[in-house]
């Protein structure tokens, strides 16, 4: 093969190796942002779980204080028996007395389901404070591994950014510039290899004088239809010779 082919196949898989990692350093902040969401989530919930708590305890201190109101309220009315001279007034009272223990009876209800729903937020909360530790925990963990994949990648990109540096020295200033203009036209992929008579790059069947030509690599050669740069990959020695015997197996077993 054609040693500035060569060069270029090789260009070109440093080439696709570091778009690939630029790509994927490009989502990480992505991926972190993605692996924080549960934590954000089980914040949401408990901050609004924080929230009805704080009303259900207001809720619950102006119930208990209205209650005591109340119960004062009943004191006082007892208070006045024996300032009652009638049987009417004796009557009346006795229904005011009834009606203010029927309003203590019903605040005390209230009281209670409050106290409930105080109970049950609390409980939810702490049910939400464990669920926050654990995302907690898997997030920091996710960012970790995301972290020292980056560190990676930097230190695979530099290595890749210094040998793409060493093997552009070695290309053809011309043929450079030829695999450069056709890499940004064809993203990333500048050179493709015939196999089965066709481009890899576009999958279209080449005129087999052009595949002749490639595989002599006499000189560089375009696809006629995505004009990307041919190069033929001879085919191992071992599978040849296993080609070249299969015939001969057949045969054999065609006499059996």
């Amino acid at each position: 093969m054609n040693s500035q082919l060569q060069f270029l196949i090789e260009l070109q898989r440093f080439d696709l190796r570091i778009f690939e990692i630029l790509d994927h350093k490009k989502k990480l902040p992505e991926l972190i942002h993605m692996a924080k969401a549960p934590v954000l989530e089980v914040s949401k919930q408990l901050e609004i779980l924080q929230q009805a708590g704080e009303t259900l305890t207001k809720q619950r201190r102006d119930g208990e204080q209205e209650l005591s109101l109340q119960e004062e309220h009943i004191q006082k009315i007892r208070g006045r028996l024996n300032d009652l001279k009638t049987n009417k007034e004796y009557q009346a009272h006795l229904f005011e007395i009834e009606l203010a223990r029927k309003k203590k009876d019903a605040l005390e209800e209230s009281v209670l389901e409050v106290l409930e729903q105080v109970e049950k937020n609390q409980t939810e909360q702490q049910e939400l404070h464990v669920r926050m530790g654990e995302v907690e925990q898997a997030f920091a963990k996710a960012k970790e591994q995301l972290e020292s994949e980056r560190l990676a990648l930097e230190q695979e990109l530099s290595t890749l950014e210094r040998q793409h540096g060493e093997l552009t020295v070695q290309v053809d200033h011309g043929l450079l510039a030829r695999y450069t203009k056709l890499k940004s036209l064809r993203k990333g992929f500048a050179i493709a290899k015939v196999a089965d008579g066709a481009c890899s790059g576009c999958r279209l069947q080449l005129p087999p004088q052009l595949v002749a030509e490639v595989k002599r690599a006499d000189e560089l050669l375009n696809c006629s239809y995505c004009h990307r740069i041919l190069y033929w990959e001879p085919m191992p020695d071992t599978l040849i010779d296993a080609q070249a015997q299969a015939p001969e197996s057949e045969n054999i077993q065609e006499l059996r």
